[in-house]
């Protein structure tokens, strides 16, 4: 009887499966099939839907996410409304990736010193731990700052390009026809008097920084090189490493006491009493003044580039998928966010319109 259950099974297993497998075989099948599906909806629904849609293109759950998860805390140090962040970021992240295209249809491309540079940066535990504790990739912010460089390439080429009659134009219909397109080329040595958080210092270290800036103001009027005594003595960091550069232009921009004392000042000349900004105490020498050269403002210029990316992503027609973005901030901060005002609005403004028609 052994024997023949044997060979029994040789020759259903020469001859073919048995139905009874064939069955469990197609059950299991089956399950794999919508194990399959169901991942694959929930990788779909969790990374690859488009929190913001645009032409050619769309913003994903997995990239706002990063964004919002990195971007968010800034937005709510400077004390934007709750209310506004999700959509602040999505527009932002949204237009950085449309940016991103345009600059590779240009054909710029990460530079091999920015990669190195920001993988040294990436290089830090420190650093990648805090990320990870906060729910972000470290290998995904990579790519985004990746991409920001890329973007500012494209940028800087982009403000680079403007001519002169164009920032011209620009200046005069956002300032005034009769803006001063005078730069005014300055060096200055700063002597702070306030803290890192730009609160006043107390009136003895007030006092203290006084005294000293009165001391390098004489060694200044005195004729020693201002350019040296600016990167020895300046609180000004950054114009200090350039002997105290600083370009001025008489706008909204610049403190007012440093822009009155400025333009009274003729070129050659140093201010002969200190100087009291919101700031601190200045020193300040006039170099040269460049007739017509604010053309060159670079923050100007920056402005103008900002606003040629405002048409390019109204041209692109952005459009944000709200209930998306209500899901997807919900799931990450796990806080329920009322939308009932939004409805209440929606029902009001077909009640307003049922009324009208009904009463035609």
């Amino acid at each position: 009887m052994e024997e023949k259950t044997v060979k029994g099974n040789a020759v259903n297993f020469k001859n073919g499966i048995s139905t009874d497998k064939k069955v469990i075989i197609s059950i299991i099948t089956v399950v794999l099939v919508i194990a399959l599906g169901l991942f694959g909806w929930f990788y779909y629904a969790n990374n690859l839907r488009a929190v913001v849609k645009f032409d050619g293109g769309s913003l994903t759950v997995s990239e706002f996410s990063m964004y919002y998860k990195a971007f968010a805390p800034q937005y709510e140090y400077y004390q934007y409304p709750a209310e506004e962040i999700p959509e602040l970021i999505a527009n932002e992240a949204a237009a950085n990736k449309i940016l991103l295209l345009k600059a590779e249809q240009e054909g710029f491309k990460l530079k091999n010193e920015d990669k190195k540079e920001i993988d040294e940066m990436f290089k830090d535990e420190d650093r990648r731990q805090s990320m990870i504790d906060a729910g972000i990739d470290p290998e995904q912010m990579i790519k985004i700052y990746y991409n920001d460089a890329v973007i500012n390439d494209y940028l800087n080429k982009v403000k680079e390009d403007f001519t002169e009659e164009e920032v011209i134009a620009y200046l005069k219909d956002t300032y005034d026809e009769n803006v001063n397109m005078t730069e005014y080329v300055t060096r200055h040595i700063l002597f702070l008097a306030v803290d890192d958080y730009g609160s006043p210092l107390d009136d003895d270290k007030k006092a203290e920084k006084k005294v000293k800036a009165e001391e390098v103001l004489a060694k200044a009027l005195a004729g020693e090189d201002f350019a040296k005594l600016a990167e020895e003595y300046s609180d000004d960091e950054q114009t200090a490493k350039v002997g105290g550069l600083y370009n001025v232009y008489l706008d909204e921009r610049t403190d007012k006491a440093y822009t009155e004392a400025t333009k009274n000042l003729s070129v050659g000349s140093i201010t002969t009493a200190l100087v009291e900004s919101s700031y601190g105490y200045h020193i300040i020498k006039l170099d040269k003044k460049n007739d017509n050269g604010r053309v060159n403002s670079d923050y100007d210029r920056l402005s103008m580039a900002y606003k040629k990316v405002d048409e390019i992503r109204d041209e692109m027609n952005m459009e944000i998928n709200d209930k998306v973005l209500v899901s997807v901030v919900e799931s990450i901060t796990g806080v329920k966010i009322d939308t009932s005002s939004d409805n209440d609005d929606d029902h009001e403004d077909e009640s307003e319109k049922t009324g009208t028609e009904e009463s035609k």
